[in-house]
């Protein structure tokens, strides 16, 4: 009877062993599932604005990482010229917000007022090189909030560029 007892103690063993694995590797693809959806939206798979739990993401990217997700998202906005396609298509929403659309303004300045308070000079030197203004991973305080300056250069940018999304951002007063 023993015997008989050992080899039913050993089923029931492994049966809760192999149900363990199922339940881990459910949960390892459901994560991987849930990760790729989000990665679609983030690269444009429904051509949406970038959730805000994705946002601190640009705090490591380069300018060509950033630019290459607003070229991968805004696709429609490419040969475009105006300000904010550019702001769109350069990728620049996924840490500024104008107008309530863009990133949810806790990793970068919001830039619906910039044009109070830069000139047009300022804001173009700003996308092509920050580091002129202020020193990478330095505190930067603007209208009161602190933000750490991460901002990447975008100096693959067209001077052209640079010089109309400048001129948008200038206008925001």
């Amino acid at each position: 009877m023993n015997a008989k007892y050992l080899h039913n103690k050993k089923r029931v063993i492994i049966s809760i062993l192999f149900i363990l694995l199922l339940v881990i590797a459910g949960i390892y693809f459901l994560g991987k599932v849930s990760y790729n959806r989000g990665m679609n939206r983030m690269t444009g798979g429904n051509n949406g604005m970038m959730g805000g739990g994705m946002i601190g993401m640009g705090n490591n990217m380069t300018g060509k990482e950033v630019n290459n997700m607003g070229h991968k998202m805004f696709p429609q906005y490419k040969g475009v010229k105006t300000g904010p396609a550019l702001f769109h298509y350069e990728g620049c929403f996924t840490c500024h917000t104008i107008n309530g659309l863009g990133a949810d303004g806790n990793d970068a300045p919001n830039l619906s007022h910039i044009g109070s308070i830069r000139s047009f000079s300022w804001i173009a030197t700003q996308i092509a090189d920050p580091s002129a203004h202020f020193k990478r991973n330095g505190i930067v305080t603007l209208n009161g909030v602190k933000y750490r300056a991460v901002m990447p250069a975008f100096k693959n940018m067209s001077s052209k560029n640079i010089g109309i999304l400048a001129k948008y951002l200038e206008s925001l007063k």
